[in-house]
């Protein structure tokens, strides 16, 4: 019997700051530890992102796991996957221009696999919260590093 697909874990916000400043720190590998306060270190540290990175990401809460790069979009953001207990998790972390000025962020995660809708209910409301965490972070580290 196949479990009935779940919601996608979604927050987003807006920012005064322009895509292009929200762009950079989100593809920015030594940017994440300053707006993703669960990240603890990246191997590598340093570097730009693209289609096809991958790298080993600690966080503070448990064992490093890869992260793959399966998208970045010019400007844009970047799609993301891993792995862990035999499933997958997707992400996305894209940003886009706000009408009227600055910028729209949306993250967006789910888990695909045998369990995949099970643990994505039972995950969203810490893994919702954690996302609106980053993404308060992100907006003000952008906000204030904007030219």
């Amino acid at each position: 019997m196949a479990l009935r697909p779940a919601p996608p874990i979604t927050r987003e916000r807006t920012s005064t700051a322009p895509p292009a400043a929200v762009h950079d720190l989100l593809v920015d590998v030594s940017s994440w530890p300053l707006w993703s306060p669960h990240v603890v270190r990246t191997d590598p540290a340093t570097g730009r992102v693209h289609p096809g990175w991958r790298g080993r990401v600690k966080p503070w809460f448990g064992p490093a796991t890869t992260m793959e790069v399966t998208e970045v979009l010019p400007g844009g953001g970047m799609r993301w996957r891993t792995r862990a207990l035999g499933h997958e998790l997707r992400y996305a972390q894209l940003v886009s221009p706000a009408p009227g000025g600055g910028s729209r962020v949306v993250f967006t995660a789910t888990v695909h696999g045998p369990l995949g809708p099970l643990l994505q209910r039972l995950a969203a409301p810490l893994s919702g919260f954690g996302q609106q965490r980053r993404l308060e972070r992100l907006v003000l580290l952008a906000e204030r590093t904007a030219p």
